[in-house]
């Protein structure tokens, strides 16, 4: 007869072995990041706490905390009190911590007062790859893309002027009405009635709260409108200020506009920025430039997708010596179009002039100085047989920016280097996978100095995971003791 293979008695004495050290093998994660930790000035890198005060309680050690966030990050535990959960029961963490059990407020406040040190410690450990030979600088290839991060917001949090206005309308509609049944209670003498005039009291000053945060809230509001990116409708978080809300194929969601920059060779991040604009339109440049003077490198190609495509920016990537891969965006539905796509008119750079499919020739008539565009017309429209094919305006008028030049060279690399754009794709999009997992559900932190740091924390949990991968453990903890010896980046 059968039997099913069963464990022990659990009043049974076990001989485990005796230490904790003895439960963590030699090419686990935890002893990868004790030796990273331990190879760090945490004190250069602006960790608080590292030297203890005098006097007073003696408080958990920067080092230790910094470990566990690593930890807890990269295996997809980010909440602090998880974290504290984790001290108690897991043997790795364990081993990580040497068996301390701090408090979930004593965690989340070392996440929070040292967010700048953590973007200090993601910025440190790419001079590292770079410095093992990781990040190639002799004409590297670097992808850039953005993608969305859910706030730590709701998406009815994000309110506009209208809505702000009404808010405040129907709460003074409702203190009206609480005001009127305290005068009911006032003229009324019974406990019941006081009773419920004490519960009105209450109503009322959350009331006068609630109007006081919509009243900033308007206010800053005003203030954003005139220093962001203009868009249709303005609006302002109550739970995050700084969160904006961003929209992709019909979906909304109150978030951030996350970029990176990642190294083609071995899909490193070496920039990354969190950004509160609505779109990528002017993201080239910076993160072209951050991936630039990371890789200390005299020449780059940086490849991004459509909406990257900005003369001015490829401009400005080329004065500094950075080649911009970036396809020009098709206009849709040509075939069917009212009237000629400005597609189908030919310019000539020598002449300055655009050629009609009439064959008629456009020439500049105003310079816009502050827009840096021209425009172009011909008085030929009224004559024309194909005018109603081609406008109905009275003249056809056609833009061009000053920095067309640029724009159109960029979409010619990228046409004749599809491999480019296949490289990109297969760059960025695993990457951006990657940090969607490892910040699942979004940000925990509120506003954008906070929401920097925690994406730093998972840029440098993706990076030290994908070095391990590509190195193996036993030798990225030899580099480390390296560098802990002397041999600082």
């Amino acid at each position: 007869m059968g039997k099913h293979k069963r464990g022990l008695a659990r009043t049974q004495t076990a001989l485990l072995p005796l230490c904790v050290d003895d439960f963590v093998g030699a090419d686990t994660l935890p002893r990868v990041i004790d030796a990273y930790v331990n190879g760090q000035n945490l004190q250069t890198l602006g960790f608080a706490g590292c030297v203890p005060a005098d006097t007073g309680r003696p408080g958990y050690a920067p080092d230790d905390l910094f470990k566990l966030y690593l930890y807890g990050y990269i295996n997809r535990i980010r909440s602090s009190r998880l974290l504290e959960t984790e001290c108690k029961r897991n043997v790795e963490v364990m081993w990580l911590m040497r068996q301390l059990t701090p408090d979930h407020k004593s965690i989340a406040e070392f996440r929070r007062i040292n967010l700048k040190a953590v973007q200090n410690a993601c910025t440190e450990f790419t001079c590292f790859m770079r410095e093992v030979g990781l990040l190639a600088n002799e004409a590297p290839i670097v992808a850039v893309d953005g993608s969305r991060f859910k706030a730590n917001a709701a998406k009815s949090s994000l309110m506009s002027a209208e809505q702000l206005a009404k808010e405040r309308a129907r709460i003074d509609r409702r203190v009206d009405a609480y005001l009127a049944q305290l005068d009911q209670a006032d003229r009324e003498d019974t406990a019941d009635i006081e009773m419920d005039a004490g519960q009105l009291e209450q109503a009322l000053k959350r009331l006068h709260e609630r109007d006081q945060t919509l009243q900033k809230a308007q206010i800053d509001l005003a203030a954003k409108a005139a220093t962001t990116d203009k868009e249709s409708t303005p609006r302002i978080g109550l739970t995050d200020p700084d969160c904006v809300m961003l929209t992709k194929n019909g979906a909304s969601v109150a978030g951030y506009n996350v970029q990176q920059a990642v190294h083609a060779e071995h899909k490193l991040i070496v920039a990354h920025e969190v950004t509160t604009r609505h779109n990528d339109h002017a993201c080239l440049q910076p993160m072209a430039v951050q991936a630039q003077q990371a890789l200390q490198a005299q020449t780059l190609t940086v490849v991004a997708d459509t909406g990257y495509m900005n003369g001015a920016q490829s401009q400005g990537c080329e004065d500094r010596g950075i080649i911009p891969v970036v396809p020009m965006a098709e206009a849709s539905n040509t075939q069917n179009a009212k009237h000629y796509a400005k597609s189908l008119f030919t310019y000539d750079a020598q002449s300055n002039a655009f050629t009609c499919p009439a064959g008629q020739v456009l020439t500049r008539f105003k310079r816009d100085q502050t827009k840096q565009i021209d425009y172009y017309r011909t008085k030929a429209c009224a004559s024309c047989a194909y005018k109603a094919q081609c406008t109905d305006a009275p003249m056809r008028n056609l833009a061009r920016s000053w920095h067309a030049p640029a724009a159109e060279r960029a979409a010619a690399r990228a046409k004749q280097s599809p491999r480019l754009m296949r490289t990109r794709s297969a760059t960025v999009e695993h990457v951006f996978g990657n940090l969607k997992a490892i910040l699942a559900g979004g940000f925990l932190l509120r506003t954008l100095p906070k929401v920097k740091g925690e994406m730093a924390l998972g840029v440098l949990a993706y990076n030290l995971k994908r070095v391990i991968n590509i190195l193996g453990i036993e030798t990225l903890i030899g580099k480390f003791q390296a560098k802990m010896a002397g041999n600082a980046c």
